[in-house]
C-alpha cells in the first residue's frame, strides 16, 4: 500500500454487533475490527440499547483497526458510519448526554399509540409521503410512545433542551462533540417522517403522529461532509465524509448500482433490497416498501423487504431446545437429518413485518408428530428464514416486467453451506455471498472514499467490489420447495385470519 492520506474507514453499528473496516485506494481490505453490543428486553415486546455503549464501541473498534493497521488518524482520509436504522434515541443538548435507552428498531413499543391512526386517510398519506407501512417499527411510532408516555421528555423535544434522533444522527453528534445535529436521507426515509420526494421532513406527518419538535437534524446527501471527529477520540481529527443506513450499505457495499440489482443481509432479521434508481415509482406490490437508499447527486430509491426474525430464529432454538454451540449448531443440527419432517415453525415472536404487517401475530410451531426431533425442529427454523426470503421475492417477481438473474448475500447465515444451498432451492436463484464479512462497513468506507475524493465515481467503484463462487439452485429440487412453501404459507394465513388484522 502507498503511504498517505487515502486509508478510508467504514463503522457499522449494529443490532448486535459493531464492526469497523479499514480500505486503501485500491479498495482493498486492510483490517477489520468488531466488538459485540447488548440488548435488553425489560417487558414483554420492548427491545433497548445503551446509547453510551454504542459510541464506546464505535470508537474502540477504529482505535483498535488504526493499531492494526499500524498508521495514525491522520493517515486517514475520511470516515463513514452505518448504522441499524429506525431506532430512537433523545438526549440532553447541553451534556450530550442520553435520556432514556434507545428504543431499538425491534422494539413494539408505540403499538397501541398509532393504532387510532389507522384510518384510510391516515394511511394513504403515510404510504404516499413516507413510502411506509404504518407500523411500531419505524421511529415516528416510537416517538409517538415517548409523547404520550414520557411527558417530561417530551417537554423536553418541545422547548428544545432534548434533541432526538436515529442512530446515525447520535453518532455524528457525539463524535463532533454536538457541532453536528445531521441525518441523511436513507436513515431519514426510516423515520416515517420524511417526504422522500422531497426529502425533507414533513410538517403533516408530524402533526399526524402529534409530534411538536423545536428542532429537527439537518438532511445531507449521504456521501456529504459531516463534520470532524473530535481529536481527543482517535488522536486527532478524521473528517466523517459518509453516513448510510446499515441495510442501505450493504447495497451499496455489494455494488448494486443499477436498477433491479438485488442484496440480501441475513443477521438478527433478514433484509431484502433492491436498488430501485431515481425515478419515483409505486412500491411493487403490497407489503414492499419504497425507500431512499441514498442520495449523492440525486435519490436513488430502493425497494425493501424486511424480517424481524431470521439469525434470531437459531439463537431462539439453541436456547429453548438447549443445543450446545448455539446458532452454528442448530444449523449444523437441521443439516444431519436434512429435512423438517412436515413440521413448521412461524416465526412471529415479534409479529410478522414485511409483506404481511401482521404485528399482532405471535409465533406457532405445527404440525408436529411423535417422530418430530430437535433436529427436524431446527430444520423447520432454516425454512422458516427461507421462506420469509420466498414470500418477499414473490411479490417483486410477481410485479416484475423481468425475470431476475442472481441475488447478492451476506451475513452470519451465509456461513452456513447447507442453508445457503437451501436458500438457493427454495428460491430457485443463484446466489452470490459476499467476500466481505462486514459488507455494510465497506459499503459506508466506500461511500467514504466517494465522498472525500478518492474515487470519482460509481464506474470507478465497480471493480473493487468482489462476490465468492455463485451457489447453484438445484432444479430438481424444485417441486419439493413448492411443495413445502405452501404448507408453510398455509400456516401464516392461519394463523394471520385467525389473529392477525384484517385488511
Amino acid at each position: 500500500m502507498a503511504l498517505g492520506r487515502n486509508i478510508v474507514i467504514g463503522i457499522d453499528v449494529g443490532t448486535t454487533n459493531i464492526k469497523a473496516a479499514a480500505l486503501d485506494g485500491r479498495g482493498d481490505l486492510l483490517a477489520e475490527e468488531s466488538s459485540g453490543i447488548a440488548t435488553s428486553a425489560p417487558r414483554s415486546g420492548w427491545v433497548e440499547q445503551n446509547p453510551e455503549e454504542m459510541v464506546a464501541g464505535a470508537v474502540a473498534c477504529v482505535r483498535r483497526l488504526l493499531s492494526a493497521i499500524e498508521r495514525g488518524p491522520a493517515e486517514v482520509l475520511s470516515l463513514g458510519i452505518a448504522n441499524h436504522t429506525e431506532t430512537l434515541l433523545v438526549w440532553d443538548r447541553s451534556s450530550g448526554r442520553s435520556v432514556m435507552p434507545a428504543i431499538v428498531w425491534q422494539c413494539r413499543r408505540g403499538a397501541a399509540e398509532i393504532e387510532p391512526l389507522r384510518t384510510a386517510d391516515s394511511l394513504a398519506l403515510i404510504r404516499s409521503r413516507s413510502g411506509l407501512d404504518l407500523d411500531p417499527t419505524f421511529t415516528a411510532a416510537k416517538l409517538r410512545w415517548v409523547f404520550l408516555n414520557r411527558p417530561e421528555i417530551a417537554d423536553g423535544l418541545r422547548n428544545g433542551t432534548l434533541l432526538f434522533g436515529t442512530v446515525d444522527t447520535w453518532l455524528i453528534w457525539s463524535l463532533t462533540a454536538g457541532k453536528s445535529y445531521v441525518t441523511e436521507p436513507g436513515n431519514a426515509s426510516r423515520t416515517m417522517l420524511l417526504d422522500i420526494d422531497r426529502v425533507c421532513f414533513d410538517p403533516e406527518l408530524l402533526s399526524l403522529f402529534s409530534l411538536d419538535i423545536a428542532q429537527l437534524p439537518e438532511c445531507r446527501a449521504s456521501n456529504a461532509f459531516f463534520g470532524f471527529s473530535e481529536p481527543s477520540l482517535f488522536g486527532a481529527s478524521i473528517p466523517i465524509h459518509a453516513a448510510l443506513g446499515d441495510q442501505q450499505a450493504a447495497l451499496f457495499g455489494h455494488g448494486c448500482f443499477a436498477e433491479r440489482q438485488l442484496k440480501i443481509s441475513y443477521g438478527t432479521g433478514a433484509f431484502l433490497w433492491m436498488n430501485a434508481g431515481p425515478e419515483r415509482r409505486q412500491a411493487p406490490g403490497p407489503g414492499i416498501l419504497r425507500t431512499i437508499a441514498w442520495q449523492i447527486d440525486r435519490p436513488c430509491y430502493g425497494y425493501e423487504g424486511f424480517i424481524l426474525y431470521a439469525g434470531k430464529i437459531l439463537e431462539w432454538l439453541a436456547q429453548r431446545l438447549a443445543v450446545e454451540g448455539g446458532p452454528e449448531a442448530v444449523a449444523a443440527a437441521a443439516e444431519t437429518v436434512g429435512t423438517s419432517d412436515g413440521a413448521l415453525l412461524v416465526p412471529a415472536f415479534q409479529g410478522l413485518a414485511s409483506p404481511w404487517w401482521q404485528p399482532a401475530v405471535r409465533a406457532a410451531l405445527l404440525n408436529l408428530s411423535e417422530a418430530t426431533s430437535v433436529e427436524h425442529v431446527a430444520h423447520a427454523g432454516l425454512e422458516a428464514v427461507a421462506y420469509q426470503v420466498r414470500a418477499l421475492l414473490d411479490v417483486i417477481r410477481q410485479a416484475g416486467q423481468e425475470e431476475l438473474s442472481d441475488i447478492s448475500v451476506d451475513g452470519g447465515m451465509t456461513a452456513s453451506a447447507y442453508f445457503m444451498q437451501l436458500q438457493a432451492d427454495a428460491l430457485q436463484l443463484p446466489l452470490r455471498p459476499s467476500t466481505d464479512s462486514s459488507v455494510a462497513a465497506t459499503g459506508v468506507a466506500l461511500m467514504a472514499g466517494l465522498g472525500a475524493g478518492l474515487w470519482g465515481s460509481l464506474d470507478d467503484l465497480g471493480g473493487i467490489v468482489r462476490h465468492g463462487e455463485a451457489i447453484e439452485p438445484r432444479h430438481e429440487k424444485a417441486s419439493l420447495f413448492d411443495r413445502s412453501y405452501a404448507d408453510w404459507q398455509a400456516a401464516v394465513d392461519m394463523l394471520t385470519l385467525q389473529y392477525g388484522r384484517q385488511a
